[in-house]
């Protein structure tokens, strides 16, 4: 009797592994669903509007689906601009008043990825 239980613990456990593992592969890596991400509309966005510009090395993002997550949250704030690219490794954040950096650790890190440096360029 133990030992059936056991085995059927076991068949669960890797059943659930092999269902994770297929959505991960047909869903891509976010689990967001191939290309079901949409960006926010940035168009007509005018740089020369932002006066502090930040340089944000992420670890984690490994497709488009994440790069534009982390873009879209920070796009929905009022006077910030991002522009992520997941084969870069990193983040352009354009803002029209200057960001805390625990604000920007908060939004990344609360998206399920992590912040390697944050440099703010003048």
């Amino acid at each position: 009797m133990g030992k059936a239980l056991i085995i059927g613990v076991i068949i669960a456990v890797c059943i659930f592994a092999v269902r994770s593992y297929v959505k991960k592969l047909s869903h891509g890596c976010c689990g967001a669903g191939g290309d079901n991400e949409r960006k926010i509309d940035t168009q007509g966005v005018d740089l020369s509007e932002y006066s502090n510009k930040y340089l944000i090395v992420i670890n984690g993002m490994t497709c488009k689906n994440c790069s534009t997550r982390i873009q879209n949250r920070f796009n929905r704030d009022d006077g910030i601009y991002a522009s992520v690219s997941h084969r870069d490794g990193n983040a352009q954040i354009y803002s029209k008043n200057p960001i805390d950096e625990l604000f920007i650790r908060q939004i990344v890190v609360g998206l399920g990825y992590s912040v390697k440096s944050i440099e703010k360029i003048n």
